[in-house]
């Protein structure tokens, strides 16, 4: 292990954060989001070499109210918003899974069991099919990407999908 490169990355994931955190503020707001400070979360899971792993430790996160995550892990950036199974619908999971091959669709109860996993992908009909037939009230929807400027790009889009669909409560 590279001493060095563990912490010029952990220096970047963190700055990256805090920078997108700043800019988010202004550019959400008139959009009807508040971006609330960085935090450290703790006791997330990471997939990794093909299943899901505990960090113990923290990785930088910040939330976008209503809704929504933003953060990073050692592996990528991301954002995550938690949506309610009642608004979903099959033409947004067919546009969400068509614009963001990069991502996860699982529950916001059983969060270790994809119900997509861009590792494993399965049809849009068997996606949209499991999500009907789960027990959860909440799904989460996750996009990740190696840099935080292809995720921030990829977070408006996602906004507009979003507010296409009237999935968010803004």
């Amino acid at each position: 292990m590279n001493l060095l490169e563990v912490h010029n990355h952990l220096n970047k994931i963190w700055g990256e954060i805090f920078r997108m955190n700043e800019e988010l503020k202004e550019k959400l707001l008139p959009m009807g989001f508040k971006v609330e400070p960085v935090e450290e979360v703790f006791n997330a899971y990471i997939y990794l070499e093909g299943e899901w792993r505990e960090m113990i430790y923290p990785h930088p996160a910040f939330e976008i109210k209503p809704q929504g995550e933003v953060g990073a892990t050692i592996q990528s950036f991301y954002f995550v918003f938690g949506i309610p199974k009642e608004k979903i619908t099959k033409e947004f999971t067919f546009e969400f899974l068509k614009m963001f091959p990069r991502s996860y669709i699982y529950g916001s109860e059983n969060f270790l069991e994809d119900i997509y996993n861009h590792d494993n992908p399965k049809s849009p009909d068997e996606v949209y099919r499991l999500i009907k037939e789960s027990q959860e009230e909440i799904l989460q929807f996750e996009v990740e990407e190696k840099e935080a400027s292809e995720i921030e790009e990829k977070l408006f889009d996602f906004i507009r999908l979003a507010k296409e669909y009237n999935v968010l409560e803004i």
